[in-house]
């Protein structure tokens, strides 16, 4: 079974989320429920409303760019697609359109763009593994459409 999606999947869709959203949930409940004499007096309505804008931009972001995130595999027939919870079984010649490929940063991004919508949806998205995916692409250059 070759891993296309990279390692840093789960820290990125799990742990970066969840640890962030969770200080800034009880930073923000401190500004809330905190009297302002523990802040030394200084009026905290700006700081209040700026750190609920913070968490509310934060969560979005989360959900718009990293929640997609899947984790890919293949055993040369099918793709084996994860979301942690549960895994989808695509069969790489009948099921999959294209591959596209992208970079964002310092991340190699790609999304695999289903013939019919299955259940992670049409497109599914992943930071590949650079190796694995250089490999994934060289062996099955002819089987899979591959763009970007």
């Amino acid at each position: 079974m070759l891993r296309l999606s990279s390692n840093a999947t789960l820290f990125l869709k799990l742990f970066i989320p969840v640890f962030w959203t969770t200080v800034l949930v009880g930073l923000t409940a401190v500004t809330w429920l905190a009297p302002e004499h523990y802040f030394g007096g200084v009026p905290l309505q700006s700081l209040r409303y700026a750190m609920l804008l913070v968490l509310v931009a934060g969560v979005g972001t989360f959900l718009l760019a990293l929640w997609p995130l899947k984790r890919v595999e293949t055993d040369g027939a099918y793709l084996y697609v994860s979301n942690y919870f549960k895994t989808a079984r695509y069969n790489l010649l009948d099921d999959v359109a294209v591959v596209r490929e992208s970079r964002f940063l310092f991340l190699k991004l790609c999304t695999v763009e289903l013939k019919a919508k299955g259940t992670f949806g049409k497109n599914l998205r992943f930071v590949a593994s650079r190796k694995s995916f250089d490999d994934f692409r060289s062996e099955f250059a002819g089987v899979v459409h591959f763009a970007g």
